[in-house]
């Protein structure tokens, strides 16, 4: 009996000590925390800089940020509070100069790009060429890239692209079913760009358009696309994103939580099978001659070689750059056309100075060409500030300090540090954007009161496409796009605005969001908006 009775002890000490040595490893690991915690706001080399208490202390605040949003409204807060120097992470510091655009992203810069790379093209096993952080990669790929964004391939692809644009007019005018010179019910004119948008990217990309102007069957793709970013974005900046990584584009994404996760794998799919479609009819285009029907951005890609080492695009890298430009392209048009629409219907006579350019210019709609367009200073300054005040990715685009550090702006930034400049931010510094939250396409224009000594230095802090070795490779495809919807737009249609000009910010938003006058943008890699919505007059 005695012994039966004290049996239990041994397992009873056991499950004690077992305890006990849970709780030891428990306080031990807070302890780290805390001491962590304590270092990151005492002794870390950016302590001395300020920002916020929660960013200083840990990441997730900028995760959170990313699955709202609002990191570009954040980081433009902190610089109005804190200075042009601002810690917005434990290792992170966050600029808003010309001189610091430059340092961090010019040719030259001591940096690197950041593991944040490493996500967005995981599923297609290959990085596009934005996401190559490899300098000499990408420096090789860029190269054989570029004849597909030449003068000459924007000269072939201009017919394609204008098609376009006339299409969205004529679906314009069929879904609002008005006679000449009568206003139309209210549209989201948002949605009717967008369309426009990656009808003509993936006409050029594809060799066909996915066809959103002309019928619903893939209107589908643009909230894909959004969903696809969001999901992206806050997922390469989880601290655990390495542990993420090996499972995106596998069966196991399959089963991730949310419909973010399964919009991004649903579009790889739909990606590719387009690539492989288009291959063939490459092989199929080709005359007896040598010579091809049709040279859109798809022809130069599949028939491009590195000039120095005869390497060609591989399938994956290929699949990687369609899906890049694909939302790239078609998203930051989409953009740059309704800000431009938003901003100068609240603005009466850049409106009408606008139209009357474009209508004066051109006769008829067959008469619109990119020369001429690019003869109209009018149009030019009012793209310019529409990428200026809703620029295409208006977040930072994070850099890694090399070893031995780098100076920006007077601060020796140490290695390992990670270093970003706003495009929202710095399209928005007082300093060198006078009144930089009106609409101003005169500062682009040089004139008695603004000299081109003032332009150029506006120019060396305006960056929607980023600038240096890795800017957008697609730039001027993209000003091509943006220029020809907009004359045609112009040429048929009149604007107005009907009742409130939905696409502002509203008092019952968070900060940073509260002025209707300002074009509201979430940052989901690229930025999303939302209206203008907008009644229309025909002019034909």
């Amino acid at each position: 009996m005695e012994r039966s009775s004290t049996a239990w002890l041994p397992n009873a000490l056991a499950d004690r000590s077992f305890r006990e040595i849970t709780g030891y490893a428990l306080l031990a690991l807070i302890i780290y925390y805390l001491a962590v915690l304590l270092y990151r706001l005492t002794f870390h080399p950016l302590a001395r800089y300020p920002g916020r208490l929660g960013e200083k202390l840990s990441d997730w605040p900028l995760v959170c940020y990313c699955i709202k949003g609002n990191r570009h409204i954040k980081q433009l807060l902190a610089h109005e509070k804190y200075g042009p120097v601002v810690r917005d992470g434990p290792n992170s510091i966050s600029f808003r100069s010309p001189s610091a655009l430059k340092a961090i992203y010019g040719n030259n810069a001591h940096v690197k790009k950041g593991d944040w790379y490493l996500t967005l093209d995981i599923s297609a096993g290959a990085p596009s060429v934005q996401m190559v952080i490899d300098q000499h990669q990408h420096a090789l790929r860029r190269r054989v890239i570029s004849p597909a964004f030449s003068e000459r391939a924007l000269r072939d692809a201009e017919p394609l692209i204008n098609a376009n644009a006339k299409k969205l007019c004529e679906k314009l005018a069929d879904a609002v079913k008005c006679a000449k010179d009568q206003w139309s019910e209210p549209l989201n004119l948002q949605q009717w760009i967008a369309y426009y948008g990656y009808d003509f990217i993936s006409d050029l990309a594809f060799g066909r358009s996915f066809e959103l102007l002309d019928h619903e069957d893939h209107r589908f793709v643009p909230s894909v696309l959004k969903s696809a970013s969001q999901f992206l974005y806050y997922v390469g900046y989880l601290p655990f994103a390495a542990l993420v990584r090996p499972m995106m584009g596998t069966s196991i994404q399959d089963h991730f939580p949310g419909q973010s996760a399964k919009d991004s794998l649903k579009y790889t799919k739909l990606a590719n099978n387009r690539l492989a479609e288009r291959i063939e009819r490459e092989h199929a285009r080709k005359k007896g001659d040598g010579s091809y029907d049709r040279k859109d951005i798809f022809h130069y890609l599949l028939n491009s070689k590195d000039p120095l080492t005869g390497k060609a695009f591989t399938v994956e890298e290929l699949q990687a750059d369609t899906s890049l430009l694909i939302a790239a392209g078609s998203d930051g048009v989409t953009l740059a056309i309704c800000a431009l629409l938003f901003y100068s219907l609240q603005t009466p006579h850049i409106l009408e100075k606008l139209a009357r350019e474009i209508r004066e210019a051109f006769k008829t709609p067959e008469d619109i060409k990119t020369p001429k367009l690019n003869q109209l200073p009018y149009l030019h300054a009012c793209i310019e500030e529409s990428l200026r005040i809703a620029p295409p990715k208006p977040g930072s685009l994070p850099r890694i300090v090399l070893p031995g550090g780098t100076e920006i702006d007077g601060h020796h930034i140490p290695a390992g540090t990670t270093v970003g400049v706003s495009h929202y931010v710095i399209h928005r510094n007082p300093d060198v954007f006078p009144q930089p939250n009106s609409f101003r396409p005169e500062r682009w224009i040089v004139s008695d009161a603004l000299s081109q000594d003032q332009i150029a230095a506006a120019k060396r802090a305006f960056c929607p496409f980023g600038i240096g070795p890795m800017n957008c490779v697609g730039k001027n495809m993209a000003y091509v796009a943006t220029k020809l919807a907009l004359a045609h737009l112009f040429w048929r249609y009149d604007f107005r605005i009907h009742g409130k000009l939905a696409g502002g910010g509203g008092v019952d938003l968070e900060e940073g969001r509260k002025d209707e006058r300002e074009y509201q943008l979430w940052d989901w890699i690229i930025g999303f908006p939302d209206g203008p919505v907008v009644e229309v007059r025909s002019r034909i």
